[in-house]
């Protein structure tokens, strides 16, 4: 069995696209794993790509055997009192970084399950060695991302890399193939490994944007077992809902373009000094 992990965002949509369009094999299935806490652009986009790759032959399956926003919420309950997000963590000044627990909790281990379903195999049968090839959307650019399977009867396989394609290449062949078709990038609401210019997309969604803050506030001293520290959603170390996010335009300033536009235009019908005879 053929299996695509479908993160939804750039480089797997790719894949998934570029099967649909008989550039690479058909996968026999695509599975997405839900974490119950993706943003709304995210949903809306699987939908639609759901219905391309169904159009095409290559069905797709979302399995959520967690929501890790209520996994959150509730911690304290869960896994020894500590979180399964990589969460900021401030001791005494010192910044640290939680444990990354929910790739496999929330991505790997549903998928897995689900294979072994369509297999119609129980969860701890014995499969033979490669008895699946999954496909991981990781494009040349992050390879060092690249890694061996946990489990022996699952062989990771990238085309991407195969095919030499970095994430520029993928975002130039959906331009190309699909009308300008832009993604957004896949991830949790309040998910740790945010950038700004992510954290302002979120904060551009008022109830994603509440919603984060209400966790944020949550896991603050929430963990039994983390004594002495406080976590956070933000790299800053500091609560959310006081984390500076407007634009420099948000805050009255007009954008870099505009001066270097300016600058065109000055240079332009200014008479020269000198002119060469």
């Amino acid at each position: 069995m053929k299996v695509l992990s479908l993160g939804a965002g750039v480089q797997s949509t790719t894949l998934l696209l570029m099967a649909c369009k008989g550039e690479i094999e058909k996968p026999d299935v695509a599975i997405f794993a839900d974490t119950g806490w993706e943003s709304k652009k995210t949903y809306k986009h699987l939908a639609w790509l759901k219905g391309e790759a169904e159009r095409n032959g290559i069905p797709v399956v979302t399995v959520n055997e967690r929501n890790i926003r209520d996994d959150s919420l509730n911690a304290t309950e869960l896994n020894g009192g500590f979180y399964f997000m990589p969460l900021h963590l401030d001791k005494s000044g010192v910044h640290l970084m939680g444990k990354r627990q929910c790739t496999d909790r929330y991505k790997l281990r549903p998928i897995f399950h689900k294979i072994r379903e369509l297999l119609d195999v129980s969860r701890k049968a014995r499969l033979p060695k490669d008895s699946v090839e999954m496909w991981i959307g990781i494009s040349l650019d992050e390879c060092k991302r690249m890694s061996l399977s946990p489990s022996k009867w699952v062989g990771k396989r990238y085309p991407l890399v195969e095919r030499m394609m970095s994430r520029n290449d993928c975002i130039k062949w959906l331009h190309e193939n699909y009308n300008g078709l832009s993604v957004a990038k896949s991830s949790c609401i309040g998910c740790p490994y945010h950038d700004t210019t992510t954290w302002q997309e979120i904060y551009a969604e008022p109830d994603e944007w509440a919603d984060a803050i209400l966790v944020d506030e949550a896991i603050r001293h929430g963990s039994k077992k983390a004594v002495g520290y406080s976590q956070y959603l933000h790299r800053l170390l500091i609560p959310l809902r006081d984390v500076d996010l407007r634009t420099p335009e948000d805050k009255g300033q007009l954008p870099f373009d505009f001066y270097k536009q300016e600058r065109i235009k000055l240079f332009a019908t200014t008479k020269p000094l000198w002119v060469p005879s």
